[in-house]
């Protein structure tokens, strides 16, 4: 089945938002609200197109992501614009796709991550920090909660996490349409 115009007025709204994301979160480290907000409201209102993925499977494919991505803002492993990132892929993929998406973004993240630590010098403290959380979370587990928790040290340079949004996405994304 051949793309339709809406198709990639879709896929170029996303794509707009994403690269935005990813050049300013690498620029700065900081994701603009106003692109986010934009984004958003782009996608709910091409998802009320008759084309589109429809009003419910937007906003809960929102939430998905929002949600997912929140759980980790709380563990600190991203920032708060990560998560409202990802709310807004979430808007434009909709649900069920969102739950695949954040899987791949994860899988992206982890990669990257690797990566990254490479590239700034900081692998030993990244492997060093996995060993530590991994034993902690083996000990919670067979022994009850620790009573200190460990500290890890986080280094100077975080990855711009919407780098791993923008390549997971894009990975559904050329995936889904592949097979059209």
């Amino acid at each position: 089945m051949p793309l339709h115009l809406f198709d990639w007025i879709h896929l170029g709204a996303l794509t707009a938002m994403l690269l935005a994301a990813m050049w300013h979160d690498t620029a700065t480290r900081r994701i603009p609200n106003t692109l986010v907000l934009w984004g958003s409201l782009t996608a709910l209102g091409l998802s009320l197109s008759p084309h589109g993925i429809g009003w419910g499977s937007a906003l809960t494919g929102g939430m998905v992501g929002f949600l997912i991505f929140w759980v980790l803002y709380l563990l600190r492993t991203v920032g708060a614009g990560d998560v409202k990132l990802a709310g807004a892929v979430g808007l434009f993929t909709g649900h069920p796709d969102m739950f695949l998406v954040t899987f791949l973004i994860l899988l992206a993240g982890g990669a990257l991550s690797l990566v990254w630590a490479l590239m700034t010098g900081q692998l030993g403290t990244t492997l060093l920090n996995l060993q530590t959380g991994l034993t902690q979370l083996w000990m919670n587990r067979q022994h009850g909660a620790v009573s200190e928790p460990q500290a890890f040290p986080v280094g100077k340079t975080r990855m711009p996490y919407a780098l791993a949004i923008g390549m997971g996405t894009a990975f559904h994304v050329l995936n889904t349409w592949q097979s059209v």
